[in-house]
């Protein structure tokens, strides 16, 4: 059953993924048709500011969405059901505003197209969620399990889906930029699919099996890093390829979220940031203490002080923890790469 299972996934993500390639496809061509133009006005280059600002913002509360969906699923049984279900049904809730909001928009001209795709991945990020909530609840009451579990993977590949249509919409927006003479338009990075192992039926099978263990009595230590809260002082303009562009600046300081996804209350967690620059042989490392921490809480983190280098590749590496007895680690380090606009 469970091989079966496994299958059907398979060939439910290649259907889909073939979807996406061909409305991509379709959408390409329609695209085409157009020659593009190069004069623009004061007010329409202010009406495009104007909407990557709007959609940026979207995008940046899809993010987050994401993540408060994933730490729900990580404490999901060290809470009440009436809490998971709040905080599954708040989830929803702001996926909702956001796919509304973005239908709600009117693109500048030569936007159409690219707007066309970032419709459609709020379209899937909602429809995961709001299929996500009641199989879960059907699975904890042991109703109609098989197809429950079926429609919980199906929410992870809706997720995946949507990412990977997020990819066609970035290079979509760089060909309309281009299209008006404004050149290097880009946008932040989405992804929400924390976990993209969780389109195997096995897995998610593993997940639901974990979720539903009462173990509120047992020992639980744990902290991660929120990737997606990180925030670069001078601020982030854009990214291009690997790395993210920040602001021209004489220092650097940067800020991210450390959560505790355990049970019990941390103290003391060192929080370190290695800086790197090409060229220079010696990282330079910062650290932080955070006192205490309780359980599902996330406080924020700020280390400043780093010697800005204009024009040069530069990485830092975030280390939270480990805490005692913490068993899983993939999620403490992160690592971004930079520069510094000249």
């Amino acid at each position: 059953m469970e091989r079966r299972g496994r299958k059907e996934a398979v060939v439910i993500l290649i259907l889909m993924i073939i979807i996406a390639i061909v409305i991509a496809s379709w959408l390409t061509g329609l695209w085409s048709c157009d020659k593009g133009r190069s004069d623009l006005t004061e007010k329409e280059k202010l009406s495009i500011a104007d909407y990557i600002n709007s959609i940026s913002v979207l995008i940046q509360h899809s993010n987050k969405v994401s993540v408060n969906f994933f730490s729900t699923l990580n404490k999901a049984k060290d809470i009440t059901k009436a809490e998971l279900e709040a905080d599954l049904s708040k989830v929803l809730e702001e996926s909702k505003v956001i796919m509304e909001n973005c239908q709600e928009m009117n693109p500048p001209d030569y936007f159409e197209v690219s707007h066309g795709y970032l419709r459609l991945v709020f379209q899937n990020r909602n429809k995961a969620y709001e299929e996500f909530k009641p199989a879960l609840s059907n699975i904890f009451q042991d109703t109609d399990v098989e197809n429950s579990t079926t429609q919980i993977v199906n929410s992870f590949l809706d997720m995946y889906i949507s990412d990977e249509v997020y990819k066609y919409f970035q290079e979509e927006l760089k060909k309309s930029g281009e299209k008006l003479g404004v050149n290097n338009l880009t946008i932040i990075d989405s992804l929400i699919l924390q976990d993209r192992n969780l389109i195997n039926i096995g897995n998610v099978n593993n997940l639901l099996s974990e979720i539903k263990t009462v173990t509120n009595t047992a020992q639980r230590r744990g902290v991660a890093i929120i990737s997606q809260s990180i925030v670069f002082n001078p601020l982030i303009l854009n990214e291009q390829g690997e790395y993210l562009i920040i602001k021209k600046g004489s220092e650097i300081s940067v800020t991210i979220s450390i959560e505790n996804q355990g049970n019990m209350v941390e103290n003391d967690v060192l929080v370190k940031m290695s800086y790197s620059v090409e060229g220079i042989s010696k990282a330079e490392e910062k650290t932080y203490i955070i006192k205490t921490i309780n359980p599902s809480e996330q406080k924020s983190v700020t280390i400043p002080g780093f010697k800005a280098y204009p024009g040069k590749k530069c990485e830092v590496k975030i280390d939270a923890g480990p805490v005692p007895e913490e068993v899983l680690i993939t999620n403490n380090t992160v690592i971004f790469k930079f520069m510094m606009e000249k």
